[in-house]
């Protein structure tokens, strides 16, 4: 059976939270350890986006490494994501 739990307030009381692994994570009782030894990036193993202009993007272009984990964050509102109709 799975149980889900939601909450709700601040970092400070979900670390608080023994039942919840976010709770966990933030107060260290729980950790993901860093790996010894990390892949190497490719430089030629790559996605580029060329031209970007759509939303707020100003003709940018940027690359992409593959075969590791890439993240790309903004302040809220700013269209991260674009849903067309």
């Amino acid at each position: 059976m799975v149980e889900m739990l939601w909450l709700s307030g601040t970092a400070e009381e979900i670390k608080e939270v023994e039942d919840s692994i976010t709770g966990q994570y933030l107060s260290g009782r729980k950790k993901i350890e860093v790996p010894k030894k990390r892949r190497k990036i490719s430089k030629s193993k790559v996605i580029e986006v060329q031209g970007a202009k759509e939303n707020n993007l100003k003709n940018i272009t940027v690359k992409f490494p593959l075969g590791v984990f890439n993240c790309v964050t903004g302040v809220s509102g700013s269209r991260k994501v674009n849903i067309s109709k």
